[in-house]
């Protein structure tokens, strides 16, 4: 009787600890009200966005030396990596310079163009809801108390390596404006993020700020953060146009010609291009692009340099760290592609700054 006891008490202690820190990380999903305005659209039905073919994780598939045991076990014990980095602070941020780029790690950006401020992605911390899940390789190079006076944050979509509460929740009060796809506001909402401050983009969508245009254009992926929500909010990739400036984010995607050869006829060329290169398996071939795709949508899109997105810091897939980056470059050399990889934390100016191998 007294380890029954026990075992409740402690089940009792683990589900307090679920309801009062991990349940606020899920984020509320939207509503069939909120959901209304999209009901129409071709890759929408049943109450949920249409993912791509063939989402299903086949694990005999998982490439890597190990398998998915060790690919399991690396998730909950990242091998931590001394990874050169320029340390941020609030004051490291003058006047946003026409076109600049700081990579925090993953898919977290700071992007200057079009004398804006953007945040993409921002993820400071670990990869889950639950704090031992899905650590960090190598600290962000910025503290949350330290992110810059900020005019547009940037979302894709709402996996956690993508989307975190905590990050979010630092930003609340500014006057940041969130662009994030269709769905994804109610989250936000939820999260103490003023409504005036939201703006869902669906495909094809423009905000616009003084001398900036931001598009939501199409993607290949997936979303969910619970077991109930799979689906629910839409992903985006963004292009960013100022008057002389131009980006392209990708946010996780896996390769469609379509999506890519439309998106560098109507809004390219452009000066830079942060695609993401990492967490490709033969399991899911299409949510994320494997090396020679991502090459391939740097041709497509007409993307005058690529910085390399989802990598280095979180691990994903079976294969090690710096696989990806070093069958990117070299691809990307092969096909007179150029490709520019930053140092956590480095200012860097897309075409002056001249980039090192830092990850070999």
């Amino acid at each position: 009787m007294k380890m029954l006891k026990i075992l409740f008490l402690l089940l009792l202690l683990f589900l307090g600890w679920a309801v009062f820190f991990v349940w606020p990380q899920l984020g509320s999903a939207p509503t069939e009200r909120d959901l209304r305005p999209y009901a129409e659209k071709p890759y929408f039905k049943d109450g949920r966005f249409i993912p791509p073919k063939d989402m299903s994780v086949h694990s005999e598939k998982m490439t890597g030396s190990s398998g998915m045991m060790a690919f399991l076990l690396s998730a909950f014990f990242p091998e931590k990596l001394n990874l050169p980095r320029e340390t941020l602070h609030a004051d490291s941020f003058g006047t946003p310079a026409p076109l600049a780029v700081y990579w925090l790690g993953h898919s977290s950006f700071i992007l200057e163009i079009g004398g804006k401020r953007l945040l993409t992605d921002p993820v400071l911390g670990n990869a889950a809801p639950i704090p031992f899940m899905f650590g960090r390789r190598a600290d962000a190079p910025l503290k949350r108390s330290d992110i810059p006076q900020t005019d547009i944050v940037l979302i894709s979509h709402n996996h956690y390596d993508h989307l975190e509460r905590s990050t979010v929740r630092a930003l609340k009060n500014t006057d940041a404006v969130f662009i994030v796809p269709a769905g994804l506001g109610r989250t936000l909402r939820g999260w103490g993020v003023k409504p005036q401050n939201i703006r869902e983009l669906d495909w094809g969508d423009s905000f616009q700020t003084d001398n900036l245009t931001v598009t939501a254009v199409p993607a290949s992926h997936y979303t969910g953060r619970s077991g109930w929500d799979k689906n629910k909010t839409h992903w985006n990739g963004y292009v960013l146009q100022s008057k002389d400036k131009r980006a392209y984010f990708s946010g996780d995607t896996g390769y469609k010609e379509t999506f890519f050869k439309q998106i560098g006829q109507e809004y390219g060329p452009f000066d830079v291009a942060l695609i993401e290169i990492d967490a490709w398996n033969e399991g899911w071939p299409n949510l994320h692009l494997f090396p020679h795709q991502a090459v391939r949508v740097a041709q497509e899109t007409r993307a005058k340099e690529i910085i390399p997105a989802h990598w280095g810091v979180f691990n994903l897939a079976a294969h090690p760290w710096n696989e990806s980056v070093k069958t990117t470059a070299r691809l990307a050399q092969e096909q007179n592609v150029k490709f520019s990889t930053p140092k956590l934390g480095e200012k860097f100016l897309p075409g002056e700054t001249v980039s090192s191998r830092w990850w070999e």
